[in-house]
């Protein structure tokens, strides 16, 4: 099979010949349909993104065809079925993993991370568990849901006691993760409709497609006094999807007190931390990944017609190309190369 592969970091993406592997035990073998590309993946290719085995095959928002089964795997979905791939692989024993949310294991790994992952034309999957089937869904549009899907899935759904009719919302970042947030957030059944929700960014472009998506207002400005005049107050939640430390800067001078704080992603920023550092008593946390169930209602979501995300496939060959694409900002949705 082919994959692209990296050796080192800094070094070249490599389209290399790998022979396909036969699922042992409980893994589960996929023919990767699509899979997504992320900017955490430039990252590991930079050398800044800790936790990563190299040499590795890249990619982790996996989706595809279940295409062979190792001889301890019972149930699950069978061969043939679409399924995209969950991410967070944990030992399966611990209180995380028993609880549903294996991303959180101590001893997880990831596929394009510690693991082989999706720039390939198959993968290993270490149990069934980790695959949710796709209904009606393409996996090559499907795959971004892994992580851009889910990602923010989470945060929206941890920030729900902040996000009550009325409540001010400020998302920094309308890329492919922010564009999921904001339908997230219009989707919340009790106060959805009645959020003043603004975004900010640097793309005249994503702001007006974060407009089309329910966004109240754009911002081009970083200056918080703009993103407070334009929300009519200080902001209740700050979904920080860029994570660098002028974003964070910017946060702690936009959120109201008691407000939520939260980074999305691992853009490498950080911000002080002290009582005289933020308002009072404001809330701040991360989210990586989600659960199992975060994932399955996600696709759920998406099958039913509620979801709108943009796709642009690419061929696997040219992984190189998108890598190159992202850094330089030229993608309007989320680029998933396709063997």
């Amino acid at each position: 099979m082919r994959a692209v592969r990296l050796h080192g970091a800094g070094g070249a993406l490599r389209l290399e010949r790998l022979p396909t592997a036969e699922p042992t035990g409980a893994q589960v073998r996929i023919r990767v349909a699509g899979c997504g590309v992320c900017r955490t993946d430039l990252q590991i290719v930079d050398g800044t993104q800790a936790r990563v085995s190299l040499p590795v095959t890249l990619g982790h928002e996996v989706a595809g065809f279940v295409e062979a089964v190792g001889p301890e795997v019972a149930e699950g979905p069978p061969i043939g079925a679409a399924v995209v791939v969950h991410g967070g692989w944990g030992c399966g024993e611990c209180r995380e993993c028993t609880a549903g949310a294996e991303q959180l294991c101590e001893h997880s790994v990831a596929p394009g991370f510690q693991a082989d992952g999706g720039y390939a034309e198959t993968m290993l999957v270490p149990h069934a568990r980790h695959l949710v089937p796709l209904g009606n869904l393409d996996p090559v549009r499907a795959a971004p849901l892994a992580d851009a899907g889910v990602t923010p899935y989470r945060a929206v759904r941890r920030a729900e006691g902040w996000l009550v009719p009325g409540a001010r919302v400020l998302v920094i970042g309308a890329g492919g993760l922010g564009q999921f947030a904001l339908q997230y957030l219009r989707l919340l059944p009790a106060a959805g409709a009645e959020l003043i929700i603004g975004v900010r960014e640097l793309s005249s472009r994503r702001v007006r497609r974060a407009s089309e998506l329910g966004a109240n207002v754009g911002m081009l400005d970083g200056n918080p006094g703009t993103a407070i005049e334009a929300l009519g107050g200080r902001a209740d939640v700050v979904l920080d999807f860029v994570g660098t430390d002028a974003t964070l800067t910017q946060t702690a001078a936009v959120v109201a007190p008691g407000g939520l704080v939260i980074l999305i992603g691992e853009g490498r920023g950080s911000m002080p931390f002290g009582f005289d550092d933020l308002p009072v008593e404001t809330w701040l946390t991360t989210v990586a990944w989600g659960s199992h169930d975060d994932l399955r209602n996600v696709v759920r979501l998406a099958d039913d017609g509620l979801l709108r995300w943009e796709i642009e496939a690419v061929p696997l060959a040219d992984a190189a190309v998108a890598h190159a694409r992202l850094r330089a900002g030229d993608v309007a949705g989320r680029l998933v190369l396709v063997p």
